[in-house]
């Protein structure tokens, strides 16, 4: 999520598939395509409607396409330039590209479980469009059909990043603070403020632009910051959550209303949908049967639509998505390499990996979790994890001291199949959604007592849900820690301090251990800790 070229990943991938730049046939760009015909229309009926009801309105509507021009463009040079410089005439003249919500789109439809549905897609902008609506057709020529669309400024990623801003966070790294804040307040009583801002009329969303909302994350005029002001963080936080919900439930009930579907499945990907509480709103509509949010769902995963939907034009099958394990490996031949290194860490080759887990959790040690590749997006799946027990409703104050966090929404939970069934309300082993930590889901009062630690104060948590056959290691792990503590999961956070990278080298594994983030690693097989 660099806003630089992609220089290390391209050689990171080259190096890995053994291959060099010249070896690939196929090559697929998501970023700065252009303005799509199908949108004129609708951009036409915006821009006349604004310049008979505000000049103000139309002019930062204007705007707001000439900033997106120009900044697209950079992107746009700056892809050329290394394509230029890099690939062969004939690879330059077979580059794909793709507009940036259909590349949203693909990367949710063609790597989802399902052979149709309806695609949902949402973020600030990209290509002058904020949300789009898709009908998915997998065995088609041309799988996905655009249904629905909203401009660049009628935007939910710009409504959410704003008041990310305005509560005195950073917008577009902690929309996720706000979620977790939003739980503590009451959504009705600035919930008119947010109206405001944004509406659903006719099933269309329009941003009313001007003092209340404006088509960027930034700056907020002295007007919006005072009426932000007069209620606590708290309740706009509540309100801008409830808003989001409402908005997006509004659109695809209005599109399966205009369509005439009974029910459906959906898939969801764009920025928007890291939001974990919009994702459960939405799969708990009566007419959807269920929801894939995919996993890496901001613009990091653009990279994988582009690449579906260049491989479905040249006659390949996309399959689904069986895992999100697609990043660099470290193994523990890394480690022991530089054991002689570090003489103040003990290293130790063990055999039954879970049962020794189990011991340190049960001494109240924090673990350390590095095995095989790491995950490719934003949740922790188990592959750079910090593993912690979930009972003692302390956790979420001391442990992220450690990492240098500070979070309103607890740890997530992961949580065998067959304990799921008795620790959520409505569970079904179809739900996708939960296996990748894309969704919340309501929690049983025994869920609730055993567990306290991963439950938010409105009862729901936000699991990865795993089977024997997708992780055994977890999986006997967590059946272990079940029958010795009686509770019914594990804490699973990310392997990294606040807004650092995730462990990605063993020295960066050593550091968690001698500074204090983790009380012992474990490495595959080899388990690390401080010498006494």
């Amino acid at each position: 999520m660099d806003d630089a070229f992609p220089c290390q990943s391209i050689e990171f991938i080259l190096k890995e598939c053994k291959l060099n730049l010249h070896e690939i046939n196929s090559i697929a760009y998501a970023w700065g395509k252009g303005f799509e015909q199908w949108l004129l229309p609708m951009y036409i009926e915006r821009a006349s409607k604004m310049r008979l009801n505000s000049e103000d309105e139309y002019k930062i509507f204007c705007e707001r396409i000439e900033v997106e021009i120009e900044r697209d463009s950079i992107k746009k040079d700056e892809f050329r330039d290394w394509a230029v410089r890099n690939l062969t005439k004939e690879q330059y003249n077979k580059i794909f590209t793709a507009y940036h919500h259909e590349a949203h789109a693909a990367s949710a439809a063609l790597l989802s479980p399902f052979d149709n549905g309806l695609v949902l897609t949402a973020d600030g902008r990209g290509d002058f469009e904020a949300i789009t609506v898709w009908q998915f057709e997998r065995n088609s020529n041309a799988p996905l059909t655009k249904v629905y669309s909203s401009t660049s400024s009628d935007s939910l990623g710009f409504l959410y990043g704003r008041i990310t801003g305005m509560l005195g966070f950073k917008p577009e790294r902690h929309e996720g603070k706000i979620t977790g804040l939003a739980a503590y307040g009451n959504p009705t009583n600035a919930m008119h403020l947010m109206e405001k801002m944004m509406s659903v009329e006719n099933g269309q969303l329009i941003a009313h632009l001007g003092d209340y909302y404006m088509p960027y994350f930034s700056p907020y005029s002295d007007f919006i910051k005072n009426e932000i002001a007069k209620y606590s963080r708290e309740d706009i936080a509540a309100a801008v959550q409830k808003h989001l919900e409402n908005i997006v439930c509004a659109i695809i009930t209005h599109v399966i209303s205009e369509l005439k579907l009974e029910k459906t499945n959906l898939m969801l990907a764009g920025g928007v949908f890291a939001n974990v509480k919009a994702n459960q709103a939405l799969k708990e509509l009566p007419f959807i049967s269920s929801i894939f949010v995919q996993p890496q769902m901001g613009d990091g995963g653009l990279c994988l639509g582009a690449a579906a939907l260049a491989q479905h034009k040249d006659g390949y099958n996309i399959t689904p998505i069986e895992n999100m394990y697609f990043g660099p490996d470290i193994n523990a031949n890394d480690f022991l390499q530089r054991k002689s290194k570090y003489h103040e860490m003990e290293f130790q080759q063990i055999h039954d990996v879970a049962t020794l887990i189990v011991n340190d959790l049960q001494n109240k040690k924090v673990v350390g979790l590095i095995r095989g590749r790491m995950e490719f997006g934003p949740r922790a799946l188990c592959h750079r994890t910090i593993l912690c027990w979930t009972s003692d409703v302390s956790i979420n104050d001391w442990l992220n001291k450690r990492m240098h966090r500070t979070e309103f929404m607890p740890f997530a939970p992961i949580v065998r199949a067959e304990t799921a069934k008795i620790a959520f309300k409505n569970f079904s082993d179809k739900d996708v959604s939960l296996n990748y930590m894309t969704s919340t889901i309501n929690c049983t009062e025994q869920f609730v007592e055993k567990s306290p630690a991963v439950v938010h104060v409105d009862k729901t948590a936000r699991p990865q849900i795993v089977t024997q056959e997708s992780d055994n290691l977890i999986w006997n792990i967590l059946k272990k820690w079940e029958e010795i503590s009686g509770e019914m999961a594990l804490v699973n956070t990310s392997f990294n301090a606040h807004e650092e990278p995730i462990i990605n080298t063993p020295e960066e594994g050593m550091n968690a251990v001698s500074n204090g983030m983790v009380d012992v690693l474990y490495v595959d097989n080899v388990r690390v800790v401080k010498r006494i």
